[in-house]
């Protein structure tokens, strides 16, 4: 897979409190584990999600590629997108959470623990 295949530009999502967004994650790494979500996860690396998850915060911040962003829009409508970002921009503390074709399905505890800064 080339860097040129990969997604671009990320739909950021804004989460106050660390639980919602392992929430979100779960249910949507559960999704694309789906027979539905198999329709969004070709090709395996047009679905990304980026995490930030500052220590000593609550807050979490979700980046999603266009292809995740379809995904969750047809599980969760509407998501509350804030902004849009390229993958230059992405923080240099973020890191890839869910990646299709290769992300299983996690339940919440799995999520919040993966979310939790590396």
């Amino acid at each position: 897979m080339t860097t040129e295949s990969r997604p671009r530009e990320f739909h950021t999502m804004e989460f106050s409190h660390h639980d919602a967004a392992a929430a979100f994650v779960a249910a949507l790494s559960r999704f694309l584990d789906s027979p539905k979500g198999d329709v969004f996860a070709k090709p395996r690396s047009s679905v990304e999600v980026w995490a930030r998850s500052p220590v000593g915060s609550e807050a979490v911040r979700l980046f999603l590629s266009d292809k995740a962003l379809e995904m969750a829009e047809a599980a969760f409508s509407p998501v509350p997108v804030t902004k849009v970002v390229s993958r230059a921009s992405l923080p240099d503390e973020s890191f890839l959470i869910i990646e299709g074709g290769v992300t299983p399905a996690w339940g919440v505890e799995e999520a919040s623990a993966k979310l939790f800064p590396r």
